[in-house]
């Protein structure tokens, strides 16, 4: 096997390494540092692989959904923070950040509100939509009426010597 075949196999790994980390703690940093990767090295990589830059942003979309869990959780149901008294132990108290609370809240508000016009814009869409698709359909039926008049029309022969014959209802 070649010098370069087990650079690149070498370099895969850390690079699912790097990714695996960066999605865990969206720190480039300390991503490449637990890869065993410089950091200058996983820049070179982005800047030169579509396809692990990516890898790159999705394990960073992963690592900020997660860090976005974690908000959320500590949010519902708060975290603790030991009391000390003289040294020790003595209590232990469950905190929430009301001020994360309505800031998670107020983005979930906006997405929501956004999600309901993207939604209600469809809904004006396919209004719009089913109303051409009637007037075509209408005016299909008409032709379709009057092609099926002009076919049942009676012919010269048909109308004989007797004078004119009745037209075909309407």
């Amino acid at each position: 096997m070649a010098k370069s075949d087990v650079q690149d196999i070498y370099d895969d790994k850390r690079k699912l390494e790097f990714l695996k980390q960066l999605a865990i703690s969206t720190h480039v940093q300390a991503s490449a540092t637990l890869a065993d990767v410089a950091v200058s090295t996983v820049y070179h990589w982005r800047n030169s692989d579509p396809q692990f830059r990516a890898e790159w942003l999705k394990a960073l979309a992963a690592g900020y959904e997660l860090l976005e869990l974690e908000m959320l959780d500590r949010a519902r149901n708060g975290s603790e923070r030991k009391i000390f008294y003289h040294g020790s132990h003595i209590a232990t108290v469950r905190e929430y950040d009301d001020a994360m609370a309505f800031r998670l809240l107020h983005a979930h508000k906006e997405m929501v509100a956004r999600t309901r016009a993207i939604q209600a814009e469809r809904q004006i869409e396919l209004g719009d939509v089913r109303a051409r698709l009637d007037e075509k359909l209408e005016a299909m039926r008409r032709r379709m009426l009057d092609q099926d008049r002009l076919t049942n029309w009676p012919s010269p022969a048909d109308m004989g010597s007797g004078g004119a014959a009745s037209q075909p209802d309407a």
